[in-house]
């Protein structure tokens, strides 16, 4: 089904440039310049066009003059029902009745895919989220990536692509060590939430780091044991990581969020993928060996090959990129190119998955494994990474990398959506130094949950609308889930988060639960008309609170198009948000079980909103409820 505002732009854009040609056949002039200047209309009519202005130049004529003569020449415009010049602009008005039937009828027809586009067309994207070391709870900082990353999962879904969720496991690094150490050296056993006891041993293994630095050397000796990701003592660390992140799963899953593909480091060491990345990245000239100087025996980019594709690498401090250190241990970066050769299908992986474990929603989720059997994973046409503003260099290097190999169809497709870190009052998240715990309560996406839950549950509980304990927790759970998930989500991704538990235990202003409590609200007043007749027309709706709710519902496919492409799923609360104080607006303005003649229609409108508003909550994974 076409995008309906699409079809009435370019219904308006054809009109006005067989016009214009009408008008000025001399001008050399095509549809897509005058597409660029229709904007929507706040105020004078639904949609504007500054067409006059860009051709005052051109016609050495007033742009008033111009639109004079340009608007009698106008043909017929797709649910437009008034064509008029006012101050050298071109206003256009939509015909109330016939466009309201046309939203009203593409949202019935659709339901729940209302809203949902077809320009991905089917193209394979994989998402990398959140990518949590598997030694450690996740805190809010963490919480953050993985909405942003299973938002943008949903997003893309809706546009058609065909979306791949993978979480990275880094099992081989230092702090795997450190924690493989805490588990053979500190007496402490699990007694809680594994992931949660793993962390708060870690922030222990630290401590003691602190008082007795040449532990370090007893850690450095068990990551080089780990090299040997056969050996026994690597294989008991992965069952450690492994552990801990079934209980990281747990609050993922508490969350709505879920994944396709765990791969693991220490499996892409298994698959030799270093080995191959590295052999396509000399003979393309990407990388080099050293012999003397400063990189002896590393493998590094040279940064003045780079900087031609990017001038932020113009005056760098340094002019390698190590890849492979001396001692041929591979850097992040040389392991992450490896990793994203695979993701583009350059290089065949020879991973083996087997099931990790079965998700609540009812998929499967698949993990590489030293056992098991192929899978269809990656060979993607886009990379997307859901990692914190701090890595931008290092994803800039990544990605110019790609351009060197000549390969700019993985250079312009490899995405890193960076985002603001969360930080708390007086510093920043440190799972090292233990901040996360914070002092009274921790900064856990566990405990965030929790106490938001027994708030909302609380409140709940009190009101005389909810029937039973079972009906209070089931709608206290999505009532929490939502003021946490908006309250992240409507802040743009590139901008820091200072949180709070003060503002986290608040639902006043702008949030969640205020979208989902007009939904209820839409609810309560279809459940009470019972049965009613489609109209027949809508010759009630006028240019007042009714008809700004019905654009407001048109527009939902151009806000999800432009949430999609922009990776901004703040576009979708800033519309929600809207939708919903238009909905207040029009039920304050226009009783809808007292209107007469009126009712049919406003009741229509009414579930339409009710629909619209649901599927929009649906994107950013929050579910609605019946009753608050």
């Amino acid at each position: 089904m076409q995008n309906l505002n699409r079809e009435v732009r370019d219904s308006f854009t054809a009109a006005l440039l067989g016009a214009v040609k009408n008008a000025y056949p001399e001008l050399d002039i095509d549809a897509q310049q005058i597409a660029s200047t229709i904007t929507a209309s706040l105020s004078n009519g639904d949609m504007t066009t500054a067409i006059s202005f860009k051709l005052a130049k051109p016609l050495k004529a007033s742009p008033s003059s111009i639109a004079r003569n340009i608007v009698p020449k106008i043909g017929k415009v797709t649910y437009v029902s008034k064509l008029e010049e006012l101050n050298g602009y071109i206003n256009a008005f939509l015909d109330e009745g016939a466009y309201t039937a046309a939203v009203l009828s593409r949202v019935a027809e659709g339901s729940s895919t209302y809203g949902k586009s077809d320009i991905g067309k089917g193209e394979k994207v994989m998402v990398e989220f959140p990518s949590v070391n598997p030694n450690k709870q996740w805190h809010v900082g963490h919480l953050r990536n993985a909405l942003l990353g299973d938002t943008i999962c949903n997003l893309l879904g809706a546009c058609s692509y065909k979306v791949e969720r993978e979480d990275y496991i880094d099992d081989l690094g230092l702090q795997i060590a450190e924690t493989a150490w805490g588990w053979k050296n500190l007496s402490d056993k699990p007694d809680k939430k594994f992931d949660l006891w793993l962390g708060e041993q870690y922030v222990e293994v630290n401590k003691r780091i602190t008082e007795n630095p040449e532990l370090k050397t007893e850690m450095y000796g068990i990551l080089k044991k780990m090299e040997d990701v056969n050996s026994a003592e690597s294989l008991e660390i992965r069952g450690i990581a492994e552990r801990c992140v079934k209980a990281q799963s747990e609050t993922s899953f508490a969350y709505g969020i879920y994944h396709d593909v765990m791969v693991w480091e220490s499996d892409i060491v298994r698959a030799l993928l270093l080995r191959k990345a590295l052999d396509i990245a000399m003979k393309a000239g990407v990388v080099e060996k050293p012999t003397e100087g400063k990189y002896a025996g590393c493998i590094v980019v040279k940064l003045d090959k780079l900087s031609k594709f990017a001038k932020e690498l113009e005056g760098s401090r340094e002019d390698s990129k190590v890849i492979v250190r001396s001692n041929g241990a591979a850097t992040y970066l040389g392991k992450d190119f490896a990793f994203h050769l695979w993701k583009f299908g350059i290089i065949e992986s020879g991973f083996k998955y087997k099931k990790f474990i079965e998700q609540p929603d009812g998929r499967p989720l698949f993990s590489t494994s030293p056992d098991g059997s192929a899978g269809e994973f990656g060979n993607e046409k886009r990379a997307i990474n859901i990692i914190d503003a701090s890595q931008y260099y290092n994803q800039l290097i990544l990605k110019l990398m790609f351009s060197l190999m000549g390969r700019d169809d993985c250079a312009n497709n490899l995405v890193h959506l960076a985002y603001g870190k969360v930080n708390i009052a007086g510093g920043g998240l440190s799972t090292r130094k233990g901040t996360w715990q914070g002092e009274g309560r921790s900064y856990t996406a566990d405990d965030l949950l929790r106490e938001v839950k027994a708030k909302t549950l609380d409140i709940v509980s009190n009101s005389e609308k909810i029937a039973s304990k079972d009906s209070a927790e089931d709608i206290s759970e999505k009532v929490a889930v939502a003021a946490i998930k908006f309250e992240f989500l409507r802040i743009a991704p590139e901008k820091e988060i200072v949180f709070s538990w003060e503002k986290a235990l608040s639902f006043e202003g702008n949030s969640g639960p205020y979208c989902q409590y007009t939904y209820a609200r839409a609810s309560r007043i279809i459940e009470k008309a019972g049965s009613f007749a489609a109209p027949a027309s809508f010759s009630h709706v006028s240019r007042s609170q009714d008809f700004e709710l019905v654009k407001l519902m048109g527009r939902f496919e151009d806000i999800v198009e432009k949430a999609c492409g922009e990776y901004r799923p703040n576009v979708i609360t800033d519309y929600l948000l809207d939708l919903s104080s238009a909905f207040s607006k029009f039920y304050e303005a226009m009783p809808v079980l007292k209107g007469g003649e009126a009712m049919e229609e406003r009741l229509a409108i009414v579930a339409a909103f009710r629909q619209v508003v649901r599927n929009g909550l649906a994107l950013l994974g929050i579910g609605v409820v019946e009753r608050m």
